[in-house]
C-alpha cells in the first residue's frame, strides 16, 4: 500500500520509519504548506514525490492512503480533502479539533467509501493490548479507578502548544491520551467533571479531571504545559492493580499486583507506530471502511468528552466558532 504523509513533523518522521519497516508498504509522497520542509523530508526518507500543499499530496495519484500528522487544527481539512481525492486516511490523534469536525469527517468518509482512522497508536501496542487482555479476564478484580498524568514543561508563551490559533495546550495533544485509556478499559463517561487553568495565551495549562461510569468506576487524569509529570497509570481493581511503565501511552512493561500474591512484572518488545499501520492496511485489504479496534463512533465519542472538559474550563477555540 503506497503513503502518502501529510505535515513532516516528528511523529511523521517516526510513521516514516515504522512503514519502512513493513513489508507492504511504501512511503510514496509527503506534502506540506512548506516546500523546503517537504523536500528535506522526502531526500530524508527517499521519498519519490515532495509536494509543497496538502491538496497536491491529495491529488497525487500514486498516494493510496494518507497519514495526517499535521497540527490538529488542519485534521479536519485534510482529512476530508484526502477522503474527497478517493484517499484512505490515517488521522492522528487528537482525531480533531471538537465533536463537530470529527462528525465532519465521518460523514465524509461514509460518502466517499473511503477508510478512515484515528491514529490511536497505544491502542494497538502489544503491552496495551496484554493489560486489557488481562483486565478483561477478571485479573484484578472489578475495576475502580484508572488513573494517568502526561503533562510536560513547555516554557514560555511561544510555539504550536501554546497557540490559540492551532487548538493548542495540554487537553488535545496530551490530555488525550489519559482520556483514550480510561475510555479503553471503561468505555463512554455518563458524567465529566473537570478544573483547570488558562494560560496567558488562553490555551489550558493545568488541567485535571474525573469521568465517572455507569458501574461506578471513576478515572482520573492531569495535564499540563507547565512542569512534568511521572507519565505513568495505574487501574485499580478491588483484587489488584496494575502499574503501567512510563511513559503510559508507549510502555515497555506493567506490573500486576494482586492483594492474594507477589507482583507479577510483564516486559513486552513492540514496534511503535507500526503496530496500527499494520492494522489500518490489514483492515482495508479485508474491504472495512474502519477499524474495529476504535471505531469512528468511538473517535467521535471522545472528542465529545474532549469538548465537554473544555466547556467546563472555558477554553475555547476560534475554531468551535466556525464549527457551530
Amino acid at each position: 500500500m503506497r503513503w502518502g504523509i501529510g505535515g513532516p513533523g516528528g511523529i511523521a518522521a517516526r510513521m516514516a520509519a515504522a512503514l519502512a519497516d513493513l513489508d507492504d508498504a511504501e512511503v510514496v509522497a509527503v506534502g506540506s504548506r512548506s516546500a523546503e520542509r517537504a523536500a528535506a523530508f522526502a531526500e530524508r526518507f527517499s521519498i519519490a514525490h515532495a509536494h509543497d500543499s496538502y491538496a497536491e499530496l491529495c491529488a497525487d495519484p500514486d498516494v493510496d492512503i494518507v497519514y495526517v500528522a499535521a497540527p490538529h487544527s488542519v485534521h479536519r481539512d485534510l482529512t476530508v480533502g484526502a477522503l474527497e481525492a478517493g484517499k484512505h486516511v490515517l488521522c492522528e490523534k487528537a482525531f480533531a479539533v471538537n465533536a463537530a469536525q470529527a462528525r465532519q469527517m465521518v460523514g465524509t468518509a461514509e460518502r466517499t467509501g473511503r477508510f478512515l482512522m484515528e491514529a490511536m497508536w497505544t491502542w494497538f501496542l502489544p503491552p496495551i493490548v496484554e493489560v486489557k487482555r488481562r483486565v478483561l479476564a477478571g485479573a484484578i478484580g472489578e475495576v475502580r479507578v484508572v488513573q494517568a498524568d502526561f503533562a510536560i514543561s513547555v516554557p514560555g508563551d511561544v510555539g504550536r502548544h501554546r497557540e490559540l490559533a492551532l487548538a493548542g495546550g495540554a487537553l488535545l495533544d496530551l490530555g488525550i491520551y489519559p482520556v483514550a485509556l480510561a475510555r479503553l478499559i471503561l468505555g463512554e463517561p455518563t458524567e465529566v467533571r473537570a478544573l483547570g487553568h488558562l494560560g496567558p495565551t488562553g490555551v489550558d495549562a493545568n488541567l485535571a479531571a474525573v469521568l465517572s461510569y455507569d458501574d461506578d468506576a471513576l478515572a482520573v487524569f492531569h495535564t499540563g504545559l507547565d512542569a512534568r509529570s511521572s507519565l505513568t497509570a495505574q487501574i485499580v481493581g478491588t483484587d489488584g492493580i496494575i502499574r503501567i511503565d512510563a511513559p503510559f501511552w508507549c510502555p515497555s512493561g506493567f506490573t500486576l499486583d494482586r492483594h492474594d500474591g507477589a507482583p507479577e512484572r510483564v516486559e513486552i518488545s513492540h514496534t511503535g507506530l507500526a503496530h496500527e499501520a499494520a492494522h489500518a492496511m490489514a483492515r482495508i485489504a479485508d474491504g472495512h471502511l474502519e477499524s474495529d479496534v476504535i471505531p469512528l463512533a468511538t473517535s467521535v465519542s471522545m472528542m465529545e468528552t474532549l469538548d465537554e472538559i473544555r466547556r467546563q474550563v472555558g477554553l475555547v477555540y476560534p475554531a468551535d466558532e466556525a464549527s457551530a
